[in-house]
């Protein structure tokens, strides 16, 4: 009888844990999808990527995914997720579009800005400008005049749409002269183009917006080995370096072309030293190529959520009080760290010009 009950304990495990493993599949099929995406390249890409997105794919007719995501989407409103996607999509941009005013005789509506295209530059070689700054100083622009509006885009993967733009577009209430347009998808990066190639979706996102300044922040999926021309290059070899420059100069000259200003955030510090050893490389390639930019500005994020020397910290003082800085991750900013830097982009993209005061003539 003891024997029985140990073999029908033992089955009902096996049951229990096949189960679990299919509700697993059934319910996260695009998860495993998007996972084994972003896997490095190699035999675990090899036979991963084939099986999840026949899994994936199989399984879509259902519309599974779909109510997966309306969930996540619901849990982020409330703060229960911290999926990127979800973060994003829980939070709506919030955009002040011009206000039509109407009179007896006429409607005026506030003028709509035409960007003055450029043209498109010549691939240029790989000069590496050293570390970036610590610190950076945001240049002098134009003021925003009382009857204009100024479209700023946020662009890149999940280092902008966690964190960086929950914080910019709730506080995007105070700048009723700035609209915001989302430009980031998550799990995306230069690296991997077969993955999600920018230069293919870009158009697409951005659609007829013409942004006057686009905010960057890119690069965190970047620190592995990709192919090109069928060659494998593994991560941080010269010609590794020479080939991700080139495409972080194509993706960059892409968001100017509409006469767009970037903003390109550097990485923050990470927390696990070989990613963070990484990252630094990326973030020294990226400022080599916008530093050679007149359209485009570099803007360090270190020394904001960094400690005193510009390495990792998980706490800091936010608005007078300790709080934490990055998500459980070590990656990704939190709603505070984020606004360490936001608290200096809006002021900035969002100062008034000063109103023209009509001179009294004396009699």
């Amino acid at each position: 009888m003891r024997a029985y009950r140990r073999t029908s304990t033992v089955q009902q495990m096996r049951v229990s844990l096949v189960v679990f493993v299919v509700l697993m599949v059934l319910l996260d099929s695009g998860g495993l999808y998007d996972w084994a995406s972003r896997l490095e390249l190699g035999p675990e890409r090899r036979v991963a990527l084939p099986v999840t997105a026949w899994v994936h794919h199989a399984l879509a007719p259902l519309g599974i995914e779909k109510e997966r995501r309306r969930g996540l989407v619901e849990l982020a409103r409330v703060g229960w997720s911290d999926d990127p996607e979800a973060l994003a999509a829980a939070h709506p941009v919030v955009a002040h579009k011009p206000v039509a005013v109407a009179s007896a005789t006429t409607t005026v509506v506030a003028p709509a800005r035409v960007p003055m295209p450029r043209p498109v530059r010549p691939a240029r070689p790989l000069v590496m400008e050293g570390a970036p700054p610590m610190w950076s100083v945001l240049p002098k622009i134009p003021a925003v005049k009382s009857d204009e509006m100024r479209t700023v885009a946020l662009a890149g993967d999940s280092m902008m749409a966690v964190g960086l733009s929950p914080a910019m577009l709730q506080q995007a209430s105070q700048y009723k002269d700035l609209v915001f347009v989302k430009l980031f998808k998550s799990g995306t990066g230069l690296a991997r183009p077969e993955v999600f190639n920018w230069q293919a979706e870009y158009p697409a996102m951005l659609k007829d917006e013409k942004p006057d300044f686009i905010v960057v922040a890119i690069g965190a999926n970047d620190g592995q080995g990709f192919v090109e021309g069928g060659v494998t290059y593994p991560f941080g070899t010269a010609e590794w370096q020479r080939i991700y420059a080139a495409r972080a100069d194509a993706y960059l000259q892409m968001l100017e072309a509409d006469g767009a200003t970037v903003v390109w955030l550097g990485l923050p510090p990470m927390k696990d030293g070989t990613f963070d050893d990484r990252i630094a490389l990326i973030n020294r390639i990226d400022y080599s190529v916008v530093s050679a930019s007149p359209h485009a500005i570099w803007y360090s994020t270190a020394g904001l959520v960094g400690d005193g020397s510009g390495r990792f910290r998980d706490f800091g003082e936010v608005a007078g009080h300790t709080a934490r800085l990055r998500q459980d991750d070590g990656i990704h900013l939190s709603m505070d760290g984020a606004t360490l830097i936001t608290a200096k982009l809006l002021p900035w993209l969002g100062a008034q010009a000063e109103p023209e005061v009509a001179e009294v003539s004396k009699k």
